[in-house]
């Protein structure tokens, strides 16, 4: 069972502000076309990089000036719900945010559609409609609501063909036709009763796809990072290409250091590998990040590496540190809403107990294991627990 479900199988959408230079401006629109300004692309390049190193305030400074010149177009609606995405991406067990992140994106696709149907083909539009179904349905995706993600994805995937079909030379687009590509083949290849659902896509390919987005994830403009990020998902989640994945997440790292979501994906992946080293040296390279940069605490963040950080000593030999590592994973992830739902709560705790029993600390263990067996999550470890108790 994955750690951290990162199931997405609609064309997940990031093309928010991707195309944001070149293209024909349109005489006839009313609303300007902000895509068509390269002095907005500059600015939405800038806070783009600020939103995903974690800075809302810096990207909202940066936009400031165009958001008081155009007030009413509705790419701050769709701007809103990509702030809010972050909260729910970051913690995908915390659903309290889905609510409100569907509503905004719902309202962003609504007053698109109002733009769209007095000014046919506006290219901003399209791509706030392309946008905004798609998070919607990758929302959908990471809950397991398969057939609904596939529903609200086709409207994303109409919007974004006609804006390929309007400007096909912009380099955003091979974002787009990657996740197409490579999605049209996995969909019905995995999920057979979702065939169906998914006859709207066309015919795909997973290798050109892979291909398509490590292009996008070197060529694109503003699509890089998220371009950056499926692909390295895919290769880590679905084609067990740990090494490439490796790769890619370890440039997210060092393009955005403080965003903890993708420094977790960056973990994660070194445990796939066994890389105990490796695991150990990228716990302390973040925790002094952290520090040095006057990062507040993230319970979360720490619990999962820190569960990481113990289970690379564990297995190097060195169960002192490992313990005291599970042990403290454990005592942060007591501090997160829902914690019997958490995976990595759960391993913390039943590895803190045989950390403990290897220090021949059979309460201590017992306390562990108890613990591990109450939870709701990595049914794996729940049982495993329940048979160290038996044992002891």
């Amino acid at each position: 069972m994955p750690l951290l479900n990162a199931s997405k199988i609609a064309i997940p959408a990031f093309f928010v502000l991707l195309f944001l230079v070149g293209g024909t401006p349109i005489a006839s629109a009313q609303t300007k076309v902000l895509i068509d300004d390269e002095r907005f692309g500059a600015d939405a390049r800038n806070a783009i990089n600020a939103l995903y190193n974690r800075d809302n305030g810096e990207a909202r400074d940066i936009l400031f000036i165009w958001k008081e010149i155009y007030p009413g177009h509705p790419i701050w609606l769709l701007w809103d719900g990509m702030e809010l995405w972050w909260k729910v991406l970051e913690d995908l067990v915390d659903t309290s945010h889905d609510e409100d992140f569907i509503n905004l994106m719902r309202e962003a696709d609504f007053e698109a559609s109002r733009l769209l149907r007095r000014e046919p083909d506006h290219k901003d539009a399209l791509i706030i409609r392309a946008v905004s179904n798609s998070y919607i349905a990758r929302l959908h995706a990471n809950r397991e609501e398969w057939l609904t993600s596939v529903q609200v994805g086709r409207r994303g995937y109409q919007a974004h063909q006609r804006l390929n079909e309007i400007d096909p030379e912009l380099p955003d687009n091979l974002f787009a036709e990657g996740m197409k590509l490579y999605y049209s083949a996995y969909i019905p290849e995995t999920f057979p009763f979702l065939r169906p659902a998914a006859m709207f896509l066309p015919a795909g390919s997973r290798e050109e796809g892979l291909n398509t987005l490590r292009r996008a994830s070197t060529d694109a403009i503003f699509a890089r990072p998220e371009a950056t990020y499926f692909l390295g998902n895919i290769l880590l989640n679905y084609e067990e290409e740990f090494d490439e994945a490796k790769s890619h997440f370890r440039r997210l790292v060092d393009q955005y250091p403080d965003n903890s979501y993708y420094r977790r994906q960056y973990m994660v992946t070194l445990g796939q590998l066994h890389e105990f080293r490796n695991i150990i040296s990228f716990y302390n390279e973040t925790m002094a990040h952290r520090k040095e940069n006057g990062l507040s605490s993230d319970a979360l963040l720490e619990s999962e590496l820190l569960y990481w950080y113990g289970r690379a000593n564990y297995f190097m030999g060195n169960i002192e540190p490992a313990f005291k590592a599970f042990e403290k994973s454990v005592e942060l992830g007591n501090t997160l809403t829902l914690a019997k739902e958490r995976h990595i709560h759960t391993l913390s705790a039943y590895f803190a107990g045989r950390a403990a029993e290897r220090l021949q600390d059979s309460a201590t263990a017992k306390n562990f294991y108890q613990l591990a067996a109450n939870q709701n999550a990595a049914p794996n470890a729940k049982r495993a627990a329940n048979e160290r108790l038996r044992y002891l």
